[in-house]
């Protein structure tokens, strides 16, 4: 635990250090000007978040059985929560997930079923991404016809596609019950059966998740759709600063900085590396430093103005349980 924790830091501290040389090069004063630009309409650009929140957790609905899905306003808090806690939080992008899964569980009649549900969606979530990068490169391609600065990206989309297409099938094939019976073997202990038992009826729910194949259509359909979404607050800021952008440059931004936010998983919150793929996506498209610099600053604004109202919801609902645990 103690390596993983400085492992941590020291990744945290590599990515702060480089988004801070980022806006000393960029001249921070510059930024500042372009912010100001924006003024108070930046949380305007941070409230759209809501709109892809909505989207992402209709489409995690779709995946639950008609009888068994929970109220929307549940799933949407949940989701919410999620996607806060993985940007505020060194949980390596899952654990927000692993955390909507447990309130969701308990929330509703889902019970189990939410813990497959969100294993699913979180799967439909990397093939979602995978489809949005690709049309963003397809985009900027098109666009700039800079083909050799694309090529990585297309390496990048294609590890990422066949090791998704693994991590797939190993679900199929019972992924956490072999993973529960390999962690039994070594510790051998009498509660480990519980475990693996859990374990394999996770397999099972998961299994027949993936068989309701227009259940899955559906949630890739409002999976993708809150993707591009999120390119509106590309969008929204650059029409707030008055230079603004077409849906084409947003898009293409939103899709490839979030392919290197998510390759950077082991840096907390994809700091320096978000903020230096928007600079030098942004140079691709022409667009100027300063603004594309600002923008930057202006996204990790939405994920505190975001983030910190729903970690509040979050301590009041655990609250009570951890006071009856501690008496």
């Amino acid at each position: 635990m103690r390596r993983i924790r400085f492992t941590t830091i020291l990744f945290g501290f590599i990515g702060f250090s480089f988004l801070l040389w980022l806006l000393v090069n960029e001249g921070v004063g510059n930024i500042y000007t372009e912010l100001s630009l924006v003024g108070l309409n930046i949380f305007w650009v941070a409230a759209f978040r809501v709109v892809p929140i909505c989207l992402d957790s209709y489409g995690w609905r779709q995946l639950f059985a008609k009888d068994k899905r929970p109220c929307f306003a549940d799933l949407a808090k949940a989701r919410w929560l999620a996607e806060s806690v993985n940007n505020l939080f060194p949980v390596g992008q899952v654990g927000g997930h692993i955390l909507r899964a447990r309130i969701i569980g308990k929330k509703s009649k889902a019970g189990n079923e939410a813990g497959a549900t969100v294993m699913v969606d979180f799967t439909i979530g990397l093939l979602t991404q995978i489809a949005f990068t690709t049309l963003g490169v397809a985009l900027l391609l098109k666009q700039t016809e800079k083909y050799s600065d694309a090529s990585g990206i297309f390496i990048g989309i294609a590890v990422s596609l066949i090791v998704l297409i693994c991590f797939f099938f190993s679900q199929k094939a019972g992924l956490f019950g072999f993973v529960a019976h390999k962690i039994g073997l070594i510790l051998r202990k009498e509660k480990t059966a519980a475990l693996v038992g859990n374990a394999r009826n996770l397999d099972q729910k998961i299994a027949v998740i993936y068989g309701r194949k227009n259940k899955l259509f559906a949630c890739f359909f409002w999976r993708l759709a809150g993707w591009i979404t999120k390119s509106g607050e590309n969008w929204l800021f650059f029409y707030f600063a008055g230079a603004p952008i077409t849906l084409q440059d947003a898009v293409i931004l939103e899709s490839i900085s979030a392919a290197f936010r998510s390759a950077a998983f082991f840096i907390p919150g994809g700091l320096g590396v978000q903020d230096g793929s928007l600079l030098f996506i942004g140079s691709l498209l022409g667009l100027g430093p300063d603004n594309v610099m600002a923008l930057a600053l202006a996204k990790r604004f939405r994920e505190l103005v975001v983030g910190i109202p729903v970690l509040f919801w979050w301590i009041k609902i655990e609250g009570p349980r951890s006071e009856q645990s501690v008496s």
